[in-house]
């Protein structure tokens, strides 16, 4: 049991005051404790949306380990434990990544990465400590399908399946249509900016640093002035689909980076309409995991797919 005093001058929402004092107590597990009488304001029942006033007597009967504070070490428990598993096998745990969280952050007051979900889904089925390693990454924007490790061993032959361009791997999203362009293979050069986090595509290289890059389009759907397009990736660089997309005039909705930000809000995006949908492997003669030749791995169609049936997003 613990018991606070509210003593700010501003009155608060009891729900966001207890989970801004106690992250781990959400304020959807507020309500919940409220109901459950578990939670007292002043020695009465509360409701999760009332209103604290100064001076207000918070009575929390819950245990210790809510009251938990965040640190390097027990950051991942505040992150979601929430994941959906498209495959898994002894050496390899593949899921299927939301939009909006990234896959792993050096701020380890970043909690609710992908990997930290990872780390608290271990955790609370008691599946041990040895967590599964990324063998690649997707933009926090983009959904879809990313590969973890069981091993070393695993997650070497996944660097070098990534590496070599054994990997088949394709999206889908929603466009800016251009109708001067057509479905087919396009070729490119993408520059990289490190320092401002951006990429830039021309016809031809701008250094010596530039790499070529090569993507598949397909139409699959139309509406209005938008295309749902499927894309083959040839090659697998930095921000590719979207940085070329837009240097072809067909900007991904919701990327606020390439993408036309006003009609992003228009559309009232928060994040681009790109998903990592299929990954397949090819032809494996590493005997170890020829059991993975021609294995195909694929996520749900995300919600913009539905949105472009009923010609809506």
């Amino acid at each position: 049991m613990k018991e606070i005093i509210f003593n700010e001058t501003r009155p608060q929402r009891l729900d966001l005051y207890i989970s801004e004092k106690f992250p781990l107590i959400r304020p959807n597990n507020v309500n919940k404790f409220a109901r459950q009488n578990k939670i007292k304001v002043n020695g009465a029942k509360s409701a999760a949306g009332q209103k604290l006033a100064y001076g207000d007597i918070i009575n929390l009967y819950l245990n210790d380990d809510m009251f938990m504070q965040p640190d390097k070490d027990n950051a991942f428990l505040f992150a979601s434990s929430q994941i959906e598993i498209l495959y898994e096998d002894d050496n390899l745990f593949v899921v299927n990544k939301p939009s909006g969280i990234s896959v792993i952050s050096d701020n380890w007051q970043d909690f609710d990465t992908l990997t930290n979900r990872i780390k608290h889904y271990y955790h609370k089925n008691s599946l041990g400590n040895s967590y599964p390693q990324l063998c690649h990454r997707i933009d926090t924007g983009t959904s879809g399908i990313v590969v973890l490790a069981k091993n070393e061993k695993t997650l070497e032959f996944m660097f070098d399946m990534f590496r070599d361009r054994q990997l088949k791997k394709k999206y889908i999203c929603a466009v800016k249509n251009n109708p001067k362009i057509k479905d087919g293979v396009y070729k490119a050069y993408l520059t990289k900016n490190s320092q401002r986090g951006f990429v830039t595509v021309s016809e031809k290289p701008l250094n010596n640093a530039s790499q070529n890059i090569e993507t598949g389009i397909k139409t699959l759907d139309s509406f209005d002035e938008y295309k749902l397009m499927d894309i083959n990736l040839f090659t697998g660089r930095t921000h590719q689909i979207r940085a070329h997309m837009a240097y072809m005039g067909m900007n991904v909705l919701g990327d606020s980076k390439y993408g036309d930000n006003s009609l992003n809000r228009k559309l009232k995006l928060k994040y681009q309409l790109l998903c990592s949908y299929y990954l397949k492997f090819g032809r494996i003669e590493d005997k170890y995991f020829e059991y993975l030749s021609y294995k195909e791995i694929s996520c749900p169609m995300p919600w913009f797919v539905e949105g472009f049936k009923n010609r809506k997003l």
